[in-house]
């Protein structure tokens, strides 16, 4: 085996809705001769817990996968052996920063060479100096945003950081109130502005980007150093469920807001139902145009931490802090992102199975 054969690309939090759904698709395209990084070798997935997830899946495709300690340096360093690139995918925990701090030190020691982390859009746009209720409002928001500032330290020269803007899937969590209730119930203002992406888009602009890693092009749209993966367009919650109604064909569906501890209470329901409860959907991702089981996800993503997290982000929504659009994913899809509507045309089936 050669040397470059023998590197590995290694994405960590397998155990989350983000990084099994890279996994899977990395995975998928090196079943079909796509190439990451310049490397022609393994795909490493690093987790916290593989029991429940579903991560035999990403075996049987070819992944290494790794239990570890994300506090443990010296755990971290002996996993990170002949690691190349590290897509780190924050962890939904106490101790996210922590953790991550950890991590980066053990790719320092081991001579990754490049670090690409995945973060939220918005999260540069917390007050450092807020008032004590914004400090606590936004506990985990805030260190996702102190580790980008470690990336950016650690390796000035050789990272990315993609901040991504809601899912749509997200929505599947909704399913059952669309098809039981008619409606849709968040913790958001009704003329709140907001947008979510499909993450099939996001996949692909991932693996464009991790094929276009080494080329040396003058594509400056596929050598930055900040991506913000947003919608072409942002809308109000009213609007936005409108979008919906139009995509599953449907007269009208109603928009509700409720309260954060409401929706907690939400989450926590729909973590446990047996609906949520295994990865659904095909499994052949074709033109990665539509929903299977890399994109649905499971409830078991929803822990505690991964919950409080999402409330977060609806308050940064109220207080209009992702009220922002860009071209990044246009520029490097090469194409417009599917709009809210296009995306329940298409998965309109894979929805209605969740009544």
């Amino acid at each position: 085996m050669s040397i470059n054969e023998e590197r590995t690309c290694v994405i960590t939090n397998g155990d989350s809705y983000l990084g099994f759904a890279i996994a899977y698709r990395m995975l998928q395209g090196k079943m079909k001769g796509e190439r990451y990084y310049s490397t022609g070798g393994r795909i490493c997935v690093f987790c916290r817990n593989r029991s429940g997830y579903g991560l035999s899946i990403l075996q049987e495709m070819g992944a290494i996968v790794i239990e570890v300690n994300y506090e443990d340096e010296e755990m971290l360093c002996k996993a990170l052996k002949n690691a190349y690139v590290v897509s780190i995918v924050p962890e939904h925990s106490r101790n996210t920063l922590k953790e991550a701090e950890c991590m980066i030190k053990a790719c320092k020691r081991q001579n990754v060479e490049f670090l690409c982390m995945h973060s939220i859009v918005g999260v540069d746009r917390i007050s450092k100096q807020g008032s004590s209720n914004e400090q606590q409002e936004y506990r985990h928001l805030k260190q996702i945003y102190k580790i980008e500032g470690k990336v950016r330290e650690t390796y000035p020269d050789k990272h990315r950081i993609i901040r991504h803007s809601m899912f749509n899937q997200f929505l599947y969590f909704m399913a059952p109130q669309i098809e039981n209730d008619n409606m849709v119930a968040l913790p958001a203002k009704e003329n709140a502005k907001w947008g979510s992406v499909d993450v099939n888009d996001v996949l692909n602009a991932i693996c464009m980007l991790a094929k276009e890693h080494e080329k040396h092009t003058d594509s400056t749209s596929l050598h930055k150093k900040l991506y913000q993966f947003t919608p072409s367009h942002i809308m109000t919650s009213k609007e936005n469920v409108h979008e919906i109604a139009k995509g599953l064909e449907r007269a009208e569906i109603k928009y509700t807001e409720i309260s954060e501890s409401e929706m907690k209470k939400y989450l926590h329901r729909m973590k446990d139902d047996s609906r949520f409860k295994e990865h659904q959907g095909h499994r052949e991702g074709g033109s990665w145009d539509h929903d299977g089981r890399w994109s649905i996800p499971i409830g078991k993503y929803l822990n505690d931490c991964a919950i409080e997290m999402m409330i977060e982000i609806w308050s940064m929504i109220n207080a209009g802090k992702q009220d922002l659009c860009t071209d990044d994913l246009k520029m490097i899809l090469n194409t417009e992102p599917r709009t809210l509507k296009e995306y329940f045309k298409k998965n309109r089936s894979q929805f209605r199975q969740f009544k």
